[in-house]
């Protein structure tokens, strides 16, 4: 009998053990399938990840000018010579030297490749440096790019701020100072959507819409137009020969209204620009050079803009500037540790073509902001200018090299006319700049 109770006992505890374990094993299966999810997420992750990497240089200019210039970043982008400005003895003031050292366009950039999308590789970019992007604000981080690209097999598409479709890297001047030849050459990062499109082995086609963000003093007249910039280019490359042909087109609403009291201003400024570039490889020598007939070049940090005409009573009429210009740069094409190079340019204010007469006449853009053109009676204008820069680099190593170039510019001022040009009682200013440059690149 007392065996039996015994037994009886056993077998309730073995039965209130069960639940127990059903439980326990629920909640191990529940573990397991939370585990199986967890690995599977980053079995994905291993399939497309994103990869990171970092790049960019430490840099420091040092530079003296045998005259006062009109630039950017305290000069360390020269533009003008500035026009002669004499004291009550007739001294020249504007012929003193300047002597500067800055670091502000040391940069720090990030690529970026992630996970096909639609199909297409995906990439970005990422790059910031101390520019700072007011003159007062010099040594502030600024952003330079921030571009995502698609990349399909003969398409790709690209998003977000970078270099303007007119900036063709494919075809630069190797100049030293951080100018990149401008104001004879574009300089401008913009946002924008580009579409390049292949049409063959060694053709392509580029479409691009843009607006403007830091290459103009008021970007409103872009934005209130309505009507972002297009870009149209054909280029052909092949591993020692590239040419091209680009255009754009803009239009401009500089007011919503004029006068006091207001009226109602619809007027626009419409604008075309046309590059000519090509760059040709030898085993000596790489050559590069490109011709422009623009409009509002202005927005490209070149010599023009467009012009307002006012009167009482009424609103306010516009004209766009027109201007030309050409370089050519001569870069030694050697894997020695000295290398030599040579840029010579011009570009020539052409003015508006059909001024209007009997009205007030202001000039508009960066130039006109800067001091370097006006239409105003009794103002100055800068009517054409040239530069020829020799230059010379050394590669220290893989990872410094030093950059020295002598630039000599010459600014033709002239008095200022209703339809932008310098004209009467020129006056050449020259300005020498040695500038020197090193490079930590990593």
């Amino acid at each position: 009998m007392k065996r039996k109770i015994v037994q009886l006992l056993y077998c309730v505890a073995l039965l209130s053990t069960v639940p127990v374990v059903a439980q326990q094993t629920s909640e191990k299966k529940s573990d397991s399938l939370e585990s199986s999810a967890l690995i599977k997420s980053i079995e994905k992750v291993k399939e497309s990840p994103v990869k990171v990497s970092f790049y960019g240089f430490i840099r420091n200019d040092a530079f003296y000018d045998t005259r006062q210039n009109i630039g950017a970043g305290e000069n360390i982008v020269p533009l003008y010579p500035r026009d002669r400005a004499l004291d009550v003895k007739g001294v020249d003031i504007n012929d003193a030297p300047k002597f500067h050292m800055l670091s502000v366009v040391s940069r720090a950039g990030i690529n970026v490749k992630g996970p096909e999308v639609l199909g297409a590789k995906t990439n970005g970019i990422l790059e910031a440096e101390f520019f700072g992007s007011t003159e007062a604000g010099i040594n502030e981080l600024r952003l330079r790019h921030a571009y995502v690209t698609l990349d399909w097999e003969k398409t790709q598409l690209g998003i977000g701020q970078y270099w303007h479709p007119m900036v063709i890297l494919d075809c630069l001047p190797n100049v030293v100072n951080y100018s990149t030849g401008s104001p004879i050459f574009a300089l401008n990062r913009n946002p924008q959507i580009r579409l390049t499109q292949k049409l063959g082995a060694n053709v392509k086609m580029i479409a691009a819409i843009n607006s403007q963000r830091d290459f103009t003093p008021n970007t409103a007249p872009y934005r209130d137009s309505g009507i972002p910039s297009s870009h149209l280019q054909f280029q052909y490359k092949s591993k020692a020969f590239v040419a091209g042909l680009a255009g754009q087109y803009e239009v401009l609403r500089p007011q919503l209204s004029s006068g006091n009291p207001p009226i109602v201003n619809t007027e626009t400024v419409k604008s075309f620009t046309a590059l000519a570039y090509m760059r040709l490889i030898t085993k000596h020598l790489t050559i590069s050079t490109s011709a422009m007939v623009a409009q509002n070049a202005a927005s490209l940090v070149m010599l023009g803009g467009f012009i307002g005409y006012s009167a009482p009573g009424t609103y306010d009429l516009y004209r766009t500037m027109n201007t030309r210009s050409a370089w050519i740069d001569f870069q030694q094409t050697t894997d020695k540790k000295v290398a030599f190079g040579l840029y010579a340019g011009i570009v020539k204010n052409m003015g508006v073509n059909d001024p209007v007469e009997g009205r007030v006449a202001t000039t508009y853009g960066v130039t006109s902001s800067w001091g370097a053109v006006s239409a105003t009676q009794g103002g100055r204008s800068v009517d054409q200018l040239w530069r020829v820069v020799p230059r010379v680099d050394w590669f220290l190593s893989k990872t410094i090299k030093l950059r020295f170039e002598v630039e000599n510019t010459v600014a033709k001022w002239g008095d200022a006319q209703n339809n932008g040009r310098g004209i009467g009682n020129e006056y050449n200013a020259r300005n020498n700049r040695f500038h020197l440059a090193t490079f930590f690149m990593f």
